[in-house]
């Protein structure tokens, strides 16, 4: 997640660090001249980037004299989502070019996600070693992820969807004793106040363990503490990293407290899972070379077929990336909820009626429609940014409009039609109930696309094409069941005056990390 102590104030601005009187006087030290050399080796880097066409409006660009792009950066920063709102809305159909904490990048309007989407010469991978500083220590997590031989990708895609059929109950039993370790009932049936991010973490933390490491992992309490750390200190850290020129990246990282935290999650998980690995290996060897284990340690191995991995940083990078994702999109569901506490009902009607027909199975989480399609909608609201499908061109790609991307740069499609209301009816208004209806209504030919999981140019909260994110069909079940056993075992309302805030930090969205709720226990009407 974003760092939430970030301010405009903390942004560094390394110009403005330096004595320029030092370096300027006749009499300065030796060292002054290597600053300033050094300096002049940060302007000539900045000048070898990609060349990005001039015919494509700049929103943010550096002034004349301006030789950092710190400015410009924090503009887009805390300004990102009105900055592209304002444009496409006076410029549907044409591209744009900003200074993002990413670099500079070229946003696409919403109907170019289908002619992108399955081209080869716009990576995503690439992307994210590039913005996830995967070449540096505490960053491996991202790199692992960033692999050409696309291991991660493999593992979710073919045996973490596979594995769904038969983790449903284990991760419904799961999460009942999750909950009961994180969320307490009250004796007297008093309510209790929370930081609602940080129960959901250690609750989606547990659960997505339980499938990639099995029991005994998953109770681990210094292994889930660490994964749930990571997920904060590793985009955090990636975050803070961004602010400054890339340049001075590969020093700049030793000294900022976000990443040695980083460092040292990746050290602990090491410790932690180095062993596990080991006698996995001595197990698989004394048994002629067969896995007694199904999990995602067997998974890797296997896919893996002898190229390199870090078996350790996998494990970690698949932890990473699902509880992210799913507790964001919890914690936002549950904000939602309570700023609509009308659904709760009908939700609780759908679960109890689905789950004593057909217990707890896959096909039973498919079946609790309007539970997905209030997940859709949050989304909707509040994607994980103001733009999706980020890429990194590794050849000039020249697309059907004209737009010129050249090799090594940045691309995304922007967000914004799903807040359009010319797009969707009442777009500012959040309506559980929208998909449903899509889905319910004769001859729209909207079933499959008004799915959670389904992908869409008008909605990019899972990304669109071949690089939408594959663990999506886990992410939807776990949040399932998750709020399954939030809504049946307890009830939830917001403090009074609550007004809870989307957090923007550049192309970023995240829920309010500080959002605070109320909760009390009840007694479920059926047995979880």
């Amino acid at each position: 997640m974003a760092n939430p102590s970030a301010t405009p104030s903390s942004i560094p601005s390394w110009m403005e660090r330096l004595d320029i009187k030092s370096i300027t006087d006749p009499s300065a030290t030796p060292f002054s001249y290597l600053v300033t050399a050094f300096l002049l080796a940060v302007v000539v880097y900045s000048l070898q980037g990609p060349r990005f066409p001039k015919n494509i409006k700049h929103l943010n660009p550096k002034g004349p004299l301006e030789f950092s792009d710190t400015r410009p950066k924090k503009e887009f920063v805390y300004g990102s989502r009105q900055m592209l709102a304002n444009w496409f809305k006076a410029n549907p159909n044409k591209p744009c070019r900003v200074i993002s904490d990413f670099g500079e990048a070229i946003v696409l309007p919403p109907r170019m996600a289908n002619e992108i989407k399955n081209d080869d010469r716009l990576s995503f991978t690439r992307w994210t070693y590039k913005a996830f500083h995967g070449h540096l220590p505490g960053f491996e997590g991202f790199g692992e992820a960033s692999r050409e031989s696309h291991i991660v990708q493999e593992v979710i895609m073919r045996d973490l969807t596979k594995y769904l059929n038969k983790v449903t109950e284990p991760l419904a039993q799961e999460t009942s004793m999750a909950m009961e370790a994180n969320l307490p009932k009250a004796a007297n049936g008093e309510w209790s106040t929370i930081n609602l991010r940080s129960k959901i973490l250690p609750i989606v933390a547990r659960i997505s363990s339980r499938v990639f490491l099995g029991e005994e992992l998953c109770r681990n309490e210094e292994w889930l503490k660490v994964t749930q750390q990571y997920t904060i200190d590793g985009f955090g850290a990636a975050e803070d990293l961004r602010l400054w020129p890339a340049a001075l990246r590969p020093i700049v990282h030793w000294f900022l407290p976000s990443c040695q935290r980083a460092r040292a999650d990746v050290r602990v998980a090491r410790s932690i899972l180095d062993p596990v690995l080991k006698k996995r290996r001595q197990e698989k060897a004394a048994n002629g070379g067969k896995a007694e284990h199904d999990d995602a340690i067997e998974w890797f191995e296997r896919t893996a077929k002898g190229k390199y991995y870090d078996p350790a940083v996998a494990q970690l990078v698949l932890s990473l990336v699902a509880i992210h994702t799913t507790s964001d999109l919890t914690c936002q569901v549950m904000t939602n909820l309570m700023q609509n506490p009308e659904f709760i009902a009908p939700l609780r009607e759908e679960m109890i009626q689905v789950l004593s027909e057909g217990g707890w199975k896959k096909t039973s989480l498919y079946n609790m429609k309007l539970l997905d399609s209030v997940i859709k909608e949050s989304q909707r609201v509040k994607p994980t940014g103001v733009a999706s499908m980020r890429r990194y061109a590794e050849k000039d790609v020249t697309l059907s409009d004209g737009t010129f991307i050249p090799k090594g740069g940045f691309v995304a499609v922007s967000a914004h039609d799903m807040w359009n209301s010319e797009v969707y009816e009442q777009a500012e208004k959040w309506d559980g109930r929208r998909f449903l209806r899509m889905r319910e209504t004769p001859g729209a030919g909207k079933e499959n696309v008004a799915q959670l999981v389904s992908t869409a140019p008008e909605h990019l909260g899972f990304g669109h094409g071949q690089h939408a994110c594959p663990g999506r069909f886990f992410a939807a079940n776990e949040i399932k069941i998750a709020l399954v056993h939030l809504l049946l075992n307890y009830e939830w309302r917001l403090p009074e005056g609550s007004d809870p805030k989307i957090r923007t930090f550049g192309f970023s969205m995240g829920v309010d990390p500080s959002l605070k709720v109320e909760y009390k226990g009840r007694q479920p009407e059926i047995e979880l």
